[in-house]
C-alpha cells in the first residue's frame, strides 16, 4: 500500500470512527498533512447534531489548513459554537492573511445577526465584536 493510498483509507475512516479520543488523534494527524481534502470530512464532522458539544478539537484541526475560503463557516461557529469551538474559529479567523471577499459579506450578516439577538455571554459579544473589527465594518 503506498502513502496516498494510506492517507484515503485514513480520511475515509475519520468520518466513521465513534471513539472521540480516536477521531480526534486522527483528525489532527490528518490535519497536519496541511492536505485541502481533509478539509470536507473535518466541516461535515463539526456540522453533526451529535457532536455538537465534542468538536473543538475537530476546528481546532482547521487551523492547519486553508480556511481562507470559509470565512462565513466560521463566522457561524463563533456566533452559535460553545466557548472552546467559537475562540477556536476566531483563532483562525484572526490569524488569516487573505480571506475571500466574496465570503465576507456572508460572514458579515452572521455576525450582525447574531449581535442583534438576545445578549449573548459576554465573552461571545466581544469575540463578535472583534470579527466586525476583522471584517473592516
Amino acid at each position: 500500500m503506498t502513502s496516498g493510498d494510506d492517507f484515503q483509507r485514513r480520511l475515509e475512516l475519520l468520518e466513521t470512527i465513534d471513539n472521540d479520543s480516536a477521531r480526534n488523534r486522527l483528525a489532527m494527524d490528518l490535519a497536519e498533512t496541511r492536505r485541502q481534502e481533509v478539509f470536507g470530512p473535518l466541516v461535515r464532522l463539526i456540522r453533526r447534531g451529535d457532536l455538537r458539544d465534542r468538536r473543538g478539537t475537530l476546528v481546532y484541526a482547521l487551523g492547519n489548513l486553508d480556511c481562507s475560503g470559509h470565512v462565513a463557516f466560521l463566522a457561524e461557529l463563533v456566533a452559535d459554537g460553545n466557548f472552546e469551538v467559537a475562540n477556536g474559529a476566531f483563532h483562525i479567523l484572526d490569524e488569516m492573511e487573505a480571506p475571500a471577499s466574496d465570503d465576507i459579506d456572508r460572514a458579515v450578516e452572521i455576525t450582525r445577526r447574531a449581535l442583534a439577538a438576545p445578549p449573548a455571554d459576554d465573552w461571545r459579544r466581544e469575540l463578535l465584536e472583534d470579527l466586525m473589527t476583522f471584517y473592516g465594518d
